[in-house]
């Protein structure tokens, strides 16, 4: 690294959700280690989604992060406090809070900052392009009198209103097909209609707060092409993501292995996230089986007990296939995720949200064909480039995701595949070029 840029003294305020699991946190964290490693002085704002997390989860990731980049907790934030039900399960506690909170604080009502340590930060970073993010990047912005940036790993809006439907489509079905009873089902409606803005009011919310910072970082170019309007503030890299050398050496020695494929296609990602598209995929899955009966799907992450029993009843209420073809594996430590997808015929991946995918260079690298939407984020890194491996589909269209998965499988059973190599950019590269972003603000 060019030494003019590091800076030994620099303290930055970071605001991270460290118990989601999430392409963000681990883009994030990456950041966060690199900081740590050229000397930067790290703090931690606990926001309310964190703690929320905490409640679901406990706080034990968050002590080890703190813990081994030596991180300064500076305050935290909360909605209205709850009285206190001592006499209700520690289950239902936890979904008071993981709901009931959640909701008040999208009414706003009552949110209160609250700074426990006199830090002063140089820099104030955000690495979540939520709304609540933002909020309190602007706010600290002005308590502490500090430059702020936020990146956005995702888009915060949609300016393609032909995509924002696609997604919105793709959320019903989500929630129709997965609701647990009439009961969630309606539950969700009231919240939705209480806490819903119109499109229009939201953009015009996220631009002001975006235009409020310092900068905004973008970690994609797909990030702004989604976005279509592009504020003063705004830079992007291209990409801003990549894998770490832990990943790659991983990845080295998963191909060294002799792992025979098995009659398994996967999806990777968070299944009980909507935009991931893991009802189109359990939908293409149905007519998949038609062609080859002894298939089975992997479905990576982890999953509450609730959302297995929502897949389970749709399977063999609206699809008619037995339970015993989709097996959950539950959160695996990157090796066996690879070792995974190594050994599946083919990634299913529908995704209609998506920055740079990871998921996508990680199954080329491990020669494991993959079928997705064209979205901008796949378009844009890894284009029409079907002789790669990677074939591209449009967005929300089943039938042709059915189509080309049974092409794949076909020239997959008669050793006719081949999937290269993706070319990606080096994390130093990215790390150099972020620094040199911060210190742009900082001038």
């Amino acid at each position: 690294m060019n030494l003019s840029l590091r800076n030994s003294s620099l303290r930055l305020l970071t605001l991270l959700n460290i118990l989601a699991r999430s392409g963000g946190t681990v883009r994030a964290l990456q950041s966060i280690d690199h900081y740590y490693r050229i000397g930067w002085q790290l703090a931690m704002f606990i926001d309310y989604l964190s703690y929320i997390w905490g409640v679901r989860e406990g706080f034990e990731d968050v002590i080890a992060i703190h813990r081994r980049y030596n991180v300064i907790p500076v305050g935290y934030e909360k909605p209205i406090s709850l009285i206190h039900l001592v006499n209700i399960s520690p289950r239902s506690r936890r979904w008071l809070y993981s709901v009931i909170v959640e909701l008040l604080y999208k009414l706003n009502l009552r949110r209160k900052v609250f700074l426990t340590r006199g830090f002063k930060p140089d820099v104030i970073i955000s690495f979540h392009e939520d709304l609540p993010y933002l909020y309190l990047a602007s706010e600290l912005k002005n308590l502490y009198s500090a430059p702020a940036i936020s990146f956005l790993q995702l888009p915060p809006f949609y300016g393609d209103k032909t995509r924002m439907r696609n997604i919105e489509e793709a959320c019903l079905l989500h929630r129709r097909l997965l609701a647990d009873s009439w009961f969630e089902t309606a539950f969700k409606t009231i919240l939705n209609f209480l806490t819903i803005k119109d499109p229009k009011e939201y953009t015009k919310d996220v631009n002001a707060l975006l235009n409020s910072l310092d900068m905004v970082i973008a970690v994609s170019k797909a990030t702004v092409i989604d976005m279509q309007k592009v504020q003063r503030n705004i830079v992007y890299m291209d990409p801003g993501v990549s894998l770490d050398s832990n990943a790659m050496d991983i990845i080295g020695r998963v191909r060294a292995l002799n792992i025979p494929r098995e009659d398994y296609i996967a999806f990777i990602g968070r299944s009980m996230d909507c935009e991931k598209g893991f009802a189109e995929a359990l939908i293409a899955f149905k007519f998949l089986l038609k062609e080859f009966p002894s298939l089975k799907l992997l479905v990576t992450g982890v999953i509450s007990p609730k959302f297995e029993r929502g897949v389970y009843r749709f399977l063999k209420k609206y699809l008619g296939v037995d339970k015993s073809k989709v097996v959950f594996t539950g959160f695996v430590n990157r090796e066996d995720l690879y070792k995974l997808i190594r050994r599946s015929r083919l990634i299913l991946y529908p995704s209609h949200e998506d920055s740079y995918s990871l998921a996508v260079s990680e199954s080329l690298m491990l020669e494991t064909p993959i079928i997705a939407y064209r979205i901008p984020a796949l378009e844009i890194y890894y284009g029409n480039i079907e002789d790669k491996g990677i074939w591209l589909v449009k967005e929300g269209d089943i039938e042709k995701l059915v189509g080309v998965a049974i092409k794949v499988l076909e020239l997959e059973r008669r050793k006719e595949l081949k999937v290269k190599f993706p070319r990606i950019r080096p994390i130093d590269d990215i790390m150099r070029e972020e620094v040199e972003l911060i210190n742009r603000v900082l001038k």
